[in-house]
């Protein structure tokens, strides 16, 4: 098991490394993303709410994402994901989450990456509902999820181990001045010491009341900001600006310009899908 400590990202807006520019270019390209019905998955004994996928055709991404509850003693059943990796994110409750020979429990904040083809289940262990954001890239498909029997064929157990990375807000510096703080939780183009099988990368912010990022682009890559507590209201050059409640997500299409500001009077939290993966040579910041 490794331990990822995570990075604060401030170059991620204030880096002198980054691109400037006079103006931002005008143009749309911000879709509101909320979750879809629940649907009861292993048997009844978790609830899917299905984010990006098949819920919305609209968005074109490497990766899936739901959100997934687990009551207190319930459990995923023991499966392999053929050609894909899973990131798990805890929002709420507590997970005990197998790989292969190794078990790992997760909390509020943490994250848990399952390499792909480990066997693998996601037990909650605490006195409430275990609530995560679960990723997958490729796309989860049912042909990828082998379970029952089939796991029979399948037997072999892989020398891979998850990779945890620790919570995120753990030592936050503030930036005073835009009332922000930004975390890397993993991100495989910054983070070489750990060989990270994902091709996006995910960081952590929190902005206090009036906090705001300013307007900036990210080159041939689209960000998803989801939020976890909070509020935010995220707007483009020409006009066009998107409230995002806790629980929903923005999605922001490859190289559009756009400022996230907090829109609630507490601190809003939210977590930043990058894909590809974020590299300061990417980002675009406008004055």
């Amino acid at each position: 098991m490794y331990w990822i400590v995570p990075l604060l990202l401030a170059c991620m807006l204030l880096s002198a490394g980054c691109l400037t520019a006079s103006e931002p270019p005008a143009g749309a390209g911000v879709v509101p993303v909320t979750p879809a019905d629940p649907v009861p998955i292993f048997a009844g004994r978790a609830t899917y709410f299905g984010l990006i996928g098949d819920e919305t055709p609209q968005i074109r991404t490497n990766y899936s994402m739901g959100y997934v509850v687990i009551p207190p003693g319930n459990a995923t059943s023991l499966h392999r994901l053929i050609g894909t990796t899973e990131l798990v994110y805890v929002i709420a409750g507590a997970a005990e989450i197998r790989c292969d020979n190794e078990t790992v429990t997760a909390r509020e904040g943490e994250t848990v990456l399952l390499p792909e083809c480990v066997l693998q289940s996601i037990a909650s262990v605490g006195d409430t509902d275990l609530c995560y954001l679960t990723v997958i890239q490729p796309p989860f498909a049912a042909a990828i999820e082998i379970s029952g029997d089939e796991l029979d064929v399948l037997s072999v157990m892989t020398d891979d181990a998850p990779i945890v990375v620790a919570d995120p807000r753990d030592g936050i510096e503030w930036d005073l001045e835009s009332g922000v703080a930004v975390y890397t939780l993993a991100n495989p183009a910054l983070m070489n010491e750990t060989e990270i099988p994902i091709d996006y990368s995910l960081a952590y912010a929190e902005l206090l009341p009036g906090g705001h990022l300013g307007y900036d682009g990210i080159r041939g890559s689209s960000d998803l900001l989801y939020v976890i507590e909070g509020e935010i209201e995220v707007a483009t050059p020409d006009g066009e600006t998107v409230r995002v409640p806790a629980g929903s997500a923005a999605y922001v299409l490859p190289d559009q310009v756009k400022e996230t500001r907090n829109a609630a009077e507490s601190t809003t939290k939210l977590l930043s899908f990058i894909d590809p993966a974020w590299t300061p040579e990417t980002t675009v910041l406008f004055e």
